[in-house]
């Protein structure tokens, strides 16, 4: 298992870098795509932000892009931090996550996207820049305008899926049925990418051996994820 703010970094075939960490008392999971031949560094929810420019730093790399799945303050922690760190990064996330009407809501945090994606539920869009290119799903469900991105070898689940289960749908803007269509659309897309890709989870959770693994392989995911495989899925 990773230790607070440890970086598994993982270079593709295709020449782009994995970088994978998990950070704060919530483990959450934080990815980045790297393409270091051109100085892009898109990291997907960093949660400590120090932590990243310290670690990119000692390889001469800043972050370039932000890609958020969702705006829940523990996804959202290292946003502001950032800002000030690294003034000229572009910040993405889906247009439904800018949430105006919940900001008193705990749970939420106000993001200012430079740029959105707006795909309808269950649909994928391409993002990329430089050699780095992903899916971006739109996965809403655990909140508004949750997305999930996929390439280079992982799918980023954020809060839609978990090592062996899904995101809860309890909290204020969740809606159990769209993520239930969200789980179900994720089934299909996993079974359509390498069994070997990694699974990462928006937070570090037991698996079903009662291990803490950073992530799981697509495969495993298909055959043991509680919620891949609930008869719920398809009512």
């Amino acid at each position: 298992m990773l230790a607070d703010g440890e970086f598994h970094k993982d270079v593709r075939d295709d020449g782009v870098e994995v970088w994978v960490t998990q950070m704060g008392g919530y483990m959450n999971m934080n990815t980045a795509f790297i393409d270091r031949e051109n100085q892009i560094v898109a990291i997907v929810d960093p949660f400590d932000s120090e932590r990243w420019i310290e670690g990119l730093a000692e390889e001469g790399l800043a972050p370039t892009h932000l890609l958020y799945t969702h705006t829940h303050r523990d996804h959202v922690a290292g946003y502001s931090s950032m800002l000030s760190l690294a003034p000229d990064v572009e910040v993405w996330g889906h247009d439904e996550a800018r949430v105006p009407g919940l900001l008193g809501q705990a749970v939420f945090k106000k993001v200012d996207f430079t740029e959105t994606w707006t795909n309808s539920a269950d649909t994928t869009v391409e993002w990329s820049v430089g050699s780095i290119s992903l899916g971006v799903t739109h996965s809403p469900g655990h909140a508004p305008g949750h997305v999930t991105l996929h390439g280079h070898g992982v799918y980023h689940a954020g809060d839609l899926l978990f090592t062996a289960h899904s995101g809860r749908v309890d909290l204020p803007g969740s809606d159990p049925r769209a993520q239930w269509s969200s789980v179900r659309f994720a089934r299909e897309l996993l079974g359509g990418l390498p069994g070997n890709w990694r699974l990462i989870p928006g937070h570090r959770y037991d698996w079903i051996d009662g291990t803490t693994p950073d992530w799981v392989s697509i495969s495993d995911a298909l055959e043991y994820n509680y919620s891949l495989n609930s008869p719920m899925i398809n009512d």
